[in-house]
């Protein structure tokens, strides 16, 4: 069974970025992620992200935290603090599993 991921607020959080090794495409009102070197290079596999998942994904440039792009997500749509951060969690953990977002640590 896998646990779940919590970010603490009060605990400095890495900062979230886009994977280099993709190709991200927009087509109609859909963003597609295409992996171009790694293991997922080899398969045929391409990720469409939802409009929010889209934001989250514009704006994972290496400068955001988890709790940064769930304020973000709140300010942004219709939604509360707790549904946000369980989605922003679950979506970042997702893209992290499949190596298409990396963390990098907070620079002092």
């Amino acid at each position: 069974m896998l646990g779940r991921v919590c970010y603490d607020p009060r605990m400095p959080s890495p900062r979230l970025e886009r994977a280099p090794d993709l190709v991200e495409r927009r087509v109609a009102d859909e963003t597609f992620l295409l992996p171009v070197k790694g293991a997922l290079a080899n398969t045929v596999e391409m990720f469409a992200l939802s409009e929010v998942g889209q934001f989250i994904w514009s704006l994972s440039d290496g400068s955001r935290s988890v709790e940064d792009l769930v304020s973000a997500v709140v300010a942004e749509f219709d939604i509360d603090e707790g549904q946000a951060r369980q989605d922003v969690t679950d979506f970042v953990e997702r893209l992290k599993g499949f190596g298409l977002m990396l963390e990098r640590e907070r620079e002092s």
